[in-house]
């Protein structure tokens, strides 16, 4: 799977990177817990701090838009997420 962040943005105030990506892929769409995996090798991050929003496949096209937000810890996620 390879991903771009077409935004990329430090919240300093709320102690996370907020990321829009596009996920390209070969075959099967993937799985939420796939492109989570993914987000957490490339940033580096725990994959339980990151919170993904709905996440929009495009089968024919090969490619997965979504939007999510990376947080410093658990304690960030847990302040910033319901």
């Amino acid at each position: 799977m390879d991903i771009e962040f077409p935004r990329y943005e430090r919240n300093d105030a709320c102690r996370r990177i907020d990321v829009e990506f596009v996920a390209r892929f070969a075959g099967s769409i993937p799985s939420r817990e796939a492109v989570r995996a993914e987000l957490a090798l490339i940033s580096g991050a725990d994959p339980a701090v990151i919170a993904l929003d709905r996440l929009r496949p495009r089968a024919k096209k090969g490619e997965v838009r979504g939007s999510g937000r990376i947080y410093d810890d658990l304690a960030a996620m847990k302040a910033g997420e319901r």
